[in-house]
């Protein structure tokens, strides 16, 4: 298997205009893969929301029930 570190030493041993073609295509596939994750867990809220597994509330009602782990976060 391959270390970060082993594909870091490589991708300094690529001239200048490949460092600059392999960040914009880790960046690009990066955020491809997020958009995907995005839109399955999107799918899955709406399968949920759709078979009755989710509720619809208020927005003060989802604001009181994340309050307090918001609280505890900002507390560390």
């Amino acid at each position: 298997m391959t270390t970060l570190e082993q594909v870091l030493e490589t991708a300094m041993q690529l001239p200048d205009e490949q460092q600059e073609m392999l960040l914009k295509i880790l960046h690009h596939r990066y955020h491809n893969n997020r958009r995907t994750e995005i839109a399955i867990d999107a799918r899955k809220s709406l399968e949920a929301f759709e078979s009755g597994e989710l509720r619809t509330q208020s927005a003060r009602d989802v604001i009181a029930e994340l309050r307090p782990g918001l609280d505890a976060a900002e507390a560390l």
